[in-house]
């Protein structure tokens, strides 16, 4: 996940917590998600021009929410960004905003890299020892193919990586073979 500035943070959690008050998180997230597939970084590098006033931006706005059939709440804090010349930093808060829904909604997000497609079974397997170390979450499983790992497979939560790759077996027995020979 790419790095989040303060700022978009604050956003994020503001917008969450209004959203949790009215009870609108999973209508907030669809419409952040509705946005973000249709974000272009080149439309919120033109909003920062300083030459457009703020009551353009605000006709500029409504119009896109309407474009998008955005809930009050949703067009709002999109006024909001816009008018503080903020919305290149949509990408960064929709991520916040999935993080903390994420984490709202008890779920682990896990990413599991292999270096070839995998069976079913072992990703069965690892859900199932990761759901006894984290008994009261429910697993998100991720799966991205590396073939630089040569085999086995890699497993990140949050920040936290268990390599159990090949390559880092072979890595670390060359370590260890050039450790006893010097």
């Amino acid at each position: 996940m790419p790095r989040v500035s303060v700022v978009a943070k604050n956003y994020a959690k503001a917008l969450f917590l209004v959203g949790r008050k009215n009870n609108l998180l999973d209508k907030i997230l669809e419409e952040l998600t509705s946005f973000k597939q249709n974000f272009s970084t080149s439309f919120s590098h033109e909003l920062k021009n300083p030459v457009i006033s703020k009551a353009d931006l605000d006709k500029i706005i409504k119009e896109v929410s309407k474009k998008f059939n955005l809930s009050a709440l949703s067009a709002n804090f999109f006024s909001s960004i816009v008018r503080n010349r903020r919305l290149n930093l949509f990408p960064e808060i929709y991520e916040e905003f999935c993080r903390l829904h994420r984490q709202y909604q008890n779920i682990l997000e896990v990413e599991l890299i292999f270096s070839a497609e995998p069976q079913k079974l072992q990703v069965d397997q690892v859900k199932l020892v990761i759901g006894k170390k984290y008994p009261n979450k429910t697993i998100a499983v991720r799966i991205s193919i590396k073939e630089k790992i040569l085999g086995g497979m890699q497993i990140k939560i949050g920040s936290e990586m268990i390599d159990a790759s090949l390559k880092n077996q072979l890595d670390t027995l060359k370590k260890d073979c050039l450790a006893v020979i010097n």
